[in-house]
Parts: structure tokens; C-alpha cells; sequence
């Protein structure tokens, strides 16, 4: 992991060699090592992963190779293809693993992982992810997203009181699980080079989903009252942190009160009054003083009504450029709810090399991919590699590490073993 200099020059995990039995639950966490430079080989079934088919598709066209999440989450990555299923596959898939550190896979409801009936050395870290604790109560659970997401807590901390929770626009519990799954493996591999026999660890994707729900689950499993959702209420009046504006959403601090954040409430205020959203009485209400006014009943619950008012109708008239324009020149807490569009599109982001082309059909269509996940001082992601079509290495991964002759694959491919 390091060369005799120190930390200072960080190897990261070339020398290390990860093999994922690709599934939804596992893309981020190869992905992850991947990107560190980890070797890090998919198998999938002959007729391709499930991720393969995972929306949205490169123009709305569906197809095995045009899968933007197979293509975002497995950059960097060699691929082959085998049925484990079968004996033949098993074989090889017991030859693969002795060549590896680490095995990533998933846990079918009932306990079943891919290799579970392959003889795997003792020296390899496996990681085995599951939507729930594999010997929990909802361990046959045939699991999905919102149920995972909804079993974590997050989801009720989330929208307005008023109305549903929000989920994820993105299957969000694979990514979490992906993501824990990624730091047990790396644990495994030090505990292991340290002396250690290789780890078996397990990811539940609800556990890892918590993190997201701020521990909510753990407060009422503690006897505690469920927390409300986050929103501000100040004398009655509610006070939204999101307002609607002519192209989309933006996020707008108001009130903040005190001699540190009152003036950017005053300077918010005056702001509205000259575009003519807001009364000029209230827009000289003392807002750096408002919460003791209000004490001693000098300002009123209604002034605060009238400047949430104001506010609103100020934004709905603005666009998100407009507004991050006047609140950079006024000195406002207020920034753009950015969507996608808008990320991709971003000046400061191009121009800082946030992005990556990468070509995903041969006759050259491709999009433009975040280039890292984080920045390294000694140490650079790249994008090495697009995501793999199918069965693109199996030939010379299986001749690299089974031994296994040309006509030997010839006779796996007219069987379906590959």
C-alpha cells in the first residue's frame, strides 16, 4: 500500500486484485476500488448482468452496451463472462479465485452466494452485501429499493410534513451498501497483510442506508421520540429553506437573526422591497434583533409571515442564475438546487476538469462522466478504461489465470460456460 518513502508517496492498490460477481449491490464498491487503481474483474453471467439492463439508456434506446448505470458504475473495470451455475463454471471460478485478494458478491434471500459452494483459500477477503442481516429477522426479504431505504429511516427525515416522504431518484441502498462495502474490503486486505487470514465481512444495504438517516433508527430503537422532519417553525409561522423560482428550486436562508447573519436578512428584505414583493414596513422591521422583539411582543408573528411571503414571490420571479448573481453581489446565504442539467453545464466544473469524455458505442456515442470521485494530492484517478462490453476480457483473463487453451474456450463458449 506504501513504498519505503512513507505515506508521503501513496501506491494506493495496484497490487491489489479484486474479483466482483457483479450485481447492483456490488458496482460501487468495485468501482470504488477500481478507480484507486485496483485490478478489478466483473464476472457475469453469459447472458450479461443485471445492471446491464438498469435505466437510463445512451438516447432512451435500450440495449445490453448502451446502460448509462452499467457505464457509470463500472469504469475501470475488466469483465468476464461465466455461469457459476454450472460445474465447469464453478471450476473455473474456484481456479480465478486463488489468483485474487478479494471476492466481492451478494447473498440471495435464503443465504445463497455465488460462490458459496467454491473452495476459496483461506487468504482472501470475502465480502458478501445483503439488503438485510443475512440471519435477521428480514433476511428472506425479496428486497427492494424503497423497501431497503424505507427500512433504514432516512425517507421520513425527508420532504415537507405536509405531504409523502421523497426517495431517491437513483437506486440510492446499492450505493451506500457499495460504498461499505469498498472500506470492509480495504480493512480486510490490511488486517490480512498484517498477518491476519482473510476476512469474511458482510454489508447489510439497510445498515449501510442508515448512515443516511442520521441515526434516526438507533434514537427510537433508544426509547426517544421520532424526530420531526426538518423544517423551521418560528412563532407559528413556517419557514421553508427551499423556494420555488422561474426555472427550478433554489435555497434561500431566511430568517437568520442575530448581529452575525441579521444583516444579510436585512440586505434580503430591502432587496424584495425595491423589486416590489414586499412591504416597505417590513422590510424595515429591525431583523437582527427580531427573536427578543418578538419576546417582548414589539414585532410580530405576522411581519415574519410577510417576509417569508415576500421571499417567495421574489424567487418566483428570479432565475437560479439571477439569484446566486444577487447573492454573491448582496452577501445573502442563498445558492441554486442544482439538477443535473445544471451540473453538467457548469463553468466552474468544466473548467476545473471535473468531467471525462468516454465513448460507449462503437460508432463513437458517449457522454460526459464525472472524472473522480474525490482529489488526491499524490495520487490521481483517471479513467483508464470505459466500463467493459461483454465478455471483453474473458479470454485473456481466463488464459492469464486458469490456463484455460483456445480450444478449451472454444468448447466452453459452444456450451454456454462463457
Amino acid at each position: 500500500m506504501r513504498d519505503e518513502t512513507g505515506w508521503g508517496h501513496i501506491l494506493m492498490l495496484q497490487d491489489v486484485r479484486v474479483l466482483e460477481i457483479s450485481a447492483p449491490e456490488t458496482m460501487m464498491a468495485g468501482r470504488t476500488l477500481a478507480d484507486l487503481g485496483a485490478d478489478v474483474v466483473v464476472v457475469e453471467p453469459p447472458g450479461g448482468a443485471a445492471a446491464r439492463r438498469m435505466e437510463p439508456f445512451l438516447n432512451g434506446i435500450p440495449g445490453i452496451e448502451r446502460s448509462l448505470t452499467w457505464h457509470a458504475m463500472n469504469r475501470n473495470k475488466r469483465a468476464i463472462t461465466l455461469d457459476l451455475n454450472s460445474a465447469d463454471g464453478r471450476a473455473l471460478g474456484a481456479s480465478l479465485a486463488r489468483n485474487f485478494d478479494a471476492i466481492i458478491e451478494t447473498a440471495a434471500p435464503g443465504d445463497r452466494t455465488p460462490f458459496e459452494k467454491i473452495d476459496i483459500p483461506g487468504t482472501v477477503v470475502r465480502c458478501t452485501i445483503s439488503a438485510f442481516a443475512r440471519f435477521g429477522p428480514k433476511s428472506d426479504y425479496l428486497a427492494t429499493d424503497p423497501l431497503v431505504m424505507a427500512s433504514s429511516g432516512a425517507p421520513s427525515m425527508t420532504g415537507d410534513s405536509d405531504r409523502p416522504p421523497l426517495f431517491h431518484s437513483v437506486p440510492q441502498s446499492i450505493m451506500e451498501a457499495g460504498s461499505e462495502a469498498a472500506i470492509a474490503v480495504l480493512a480486510g486486505i490490511v488486517a490480512r497483510d498484517r498477518g491476519a487470514a482473510g476476512q469474511r465481512t458482510e454489508v447489510s444495504a439497510r445498515i449501510a442506508a442508515m448512515v443516511s438517516a442520521l441515526g434516526l433508527p438507533t434514537v427510537i430503537g433508544s426509547g426517544n421520540h421520532e424526530p420531526k422532519r426538518c423544517e423551521t417553525t418560528i412563532a407559528g409561522v413556517r419557514v421553508p429553506a427551499i423556494f420555488e423560482c422561474a426555472d427550478g428550486y433554489v435555497l434561500v436562508t431566511v430568517p437568520a437573526f442575530g448581529p452575525a447573519f441579521g444583516p444579510m436578512t436585512q440586505r434580503l428584505a430591502k432587496w424584495a422591497a425595491e423589486e416590489g414583493h414586499l412591504a416597505r414596513e417590513i422590510a424595515e422591521v429591525d431583523w437582527i434583533t427580531f427573536p427578543q422583539d418578538l419576546a417582548k411582543k414589539t414585532s410580530t408573528p405576522d411581519q415574519l409571515r410577510g417576509l417569508v411571503e415576500g421571499v417567495a414571490s421574489l424567487c418566483r420571479g428570479k432565475t437560479k442564475s439571477e439569484l446566486g448573481v444577487a447573492a454573491r453581489k448582496l452577501g445573502l446565504l442563498a445558492a441554486p438546487v442544482m439538477d443535473m442539467r445544471d451540473i453538467a453545464e457548469s463553468r466552474q466544473y468544466r473548467e476545473r476538469g471535473l468531467w471525462n469524455s468516454v465513448q460507449i458505442t462503437p460508432d463513437g456515442g458517449g457522454i460526459d462522466v464525472p472524472a473522480r470521485f474525490a482529489q488526491f494530492s499524490n495520487f490521481s484517478i483517471e479513467t483508464k478504461r470505459p466500463a467493459p462490453s461483454l465478455s471483453q476480457h474473458t479470454a485473456e483473463i481466463l488464459r492469464e489465470y486458469a490456463n484455460v487453451s483456445p480450444i478449451e474456450l472454444q468448447a466452453l463458449f459452444v456450451h454456454g460456460v462463457i
